[in-house]
């Protein structure tokens, strides 16, 4: 089904590739393998992100459980290009994650959350081209489709097309709120409240006068507790206006940003926002958790400094503030509003953030969803190799762009 261009699909065909990787992403972060379902850039994201963990001395621990509720409302939104779709696929689950040195546990917390994977796979009765680079999804190599169904020429591996799609090319997380575990703490910190207006109100006034003892501890039980609710009352007004704004971060820019994204699909027909949400976090995270964004191929500058302490990022909005298009060079600038977890001072902190990012692109090739920066093909000599720090082709030594092919970060602030 089609509402206003988009694609609706049913989720039904996606809810088993879903729950695998949802069960694969749990063992992944318990410190099992890689998830199998995972594509090869979402699994160099992971990488980077646990050897960025491991290098701070933490260990993070997270367990993804189904809700109490059967979790059959799973739903898919899906954009496609000459040979793949992909499909937004949404659910619930529990969450419990902890974070520590050792045995020591720095952080944890239990939350209900909304997991969002992106699901690739082949577009119909589609079959690429043979020459398609890809990698091998058992050791890793770059290769192409071809090779990897007569046999990976690294690790003698067969495949069929069966096992190679679908694939998970990426994920979020959005955190709900648990109102029971809210209405717990509103009871705990109204009755803080009153205790710390009504303890003073009581004592006070039988230590200064000494008659009528009962009837100054019933007034100041009742004005104290009168007190410390309206004191109450205030804290919760501000942790609304609070909420309200952290909801409607980057809302304001919705019409413009669509404007903008809607100006490059006149020059690349297979291009969508929703491909171009799910490119900018990937490039982040990947930025974010190298040691040196620098020496990636898909990084032309430096994180800033406060990005170091990030060991966790999801992306809650997207801005596109600018799109400039000079002959086939697209140069985007972008905000992105996100909740991410910060290690500072020895301490794990959730933060609302918001970064800028300029991101570049040739747009004399259409967009292409099943583009690897691990498995490219040199337009030059045609071979295959993986370019996610590599500038030049190790076989021909002809110099690799990766903007001819994807999206590229050109600055960060």
């Amino acid at each position: 089904m089609e509402i206003m261009g988009v694609n609706i699909t049913d989720a039904v065909a996606h809810k088993e590739p879903y729950r695998k990787f949802v069960e694969q992403l749990s063992g992944w972060y318990g410190g099992g393998e890689m998830p199998e379902l995972a594509s090869q850039d979402l699994r160099f994201a992971l990488e980077l992100q646990r050897q960025k963990i491991n290098s701070l001395g933490l260990d993070m621990q997270c367990e993804l459980k189904k809700t109490a509720a059967n979790n059959s409302n799973t739903v898919g939104i899906t954009f496609s290009d000459r040979v793949f779709t992909n499909s937004i696929v949404s659910g619930n689950v529990n969450m419990t994650r902890s974070i520590g040195i050792k045995q020591d546990q720095m952080y944890k917390d239990t939350n209900e959350i909304g997991l969002t994977a992106v699901i690739q796979n082949l577009k119909g009765d589609t079959q690429p081209n043979p020459s398609m680079p890809l990698c091998c999804p058992h050791c890793g190599a770059a290769s192409t489709l071809g090779e990897l169904e007569d046999g990976c020429e690294y690790c003698g591996t067969k495949f069929v097309m069966s096992e190679l799609y679908p694939k998970v090319s990426n994920f979020f997380i959005t955190r709900h709120e648990d109102r029971a575990e809210k209405s717990k703490k509103n009871k705990r910190q109204l009755a803080t409240f009153m205790a710390a207006c009504i303890i003073p109100m009581v004592l006070i006034p039988c230590i200064v006068f000494h008659d009528q003892i009962i009837a100054r501890i019933a007034v100041g039980i009742i004005t104290g507790g009168i007190i410390g609710s309206i004191m109450f009352g205030f804290k919760k007004l501000f942790e609304t206006f609070a909420l309200m704004g952290k909801t409607a971060r980057g809302g304001s820019k919705t019409i413009s940003t669509l404007y903008r994204l809607n100006k490059i699909k006149k020059y690349d027909p297979e291009f969508s926002g929703e491909y171009f949400r799910d490119k900018a976090i990937a490039l982040f995270r990947m930025a974010v958790y190298s040691k040196d964004a620098s020496e990636l191929a898909c990084c032309k500058c430096l994180c800033p400094e406060k990005a170091a302490e990030i060991i966790e990022a999801d992306i809650y909005n997207l801005n596109v503030n600018s799109c400039e298009i000079s002959g086939d060079v697209c140069d985007v600038q972008t905000t992105l509003f996100l909740d991410c977890l910060h290690y500072r001072k020895g301490k794990i902190v959730l933060k609302c953030d918001k970064f800028c990012m300029s991101m570049r692109k040739r747009l004399k090739k259409p967009t292409e969803l099943g583009f690897s920066m691990r498995a490219v093909s040199c337009h030059s000599c045609g071979a295959s190799f993986d370019a996610h720090n590599v500038k030049d082709c190790p076989y021909c030594h002809t110099p690799y762009e990766l903007e001819d092919d994807d999206w590229v970060i050109t600055d960060m602030w």
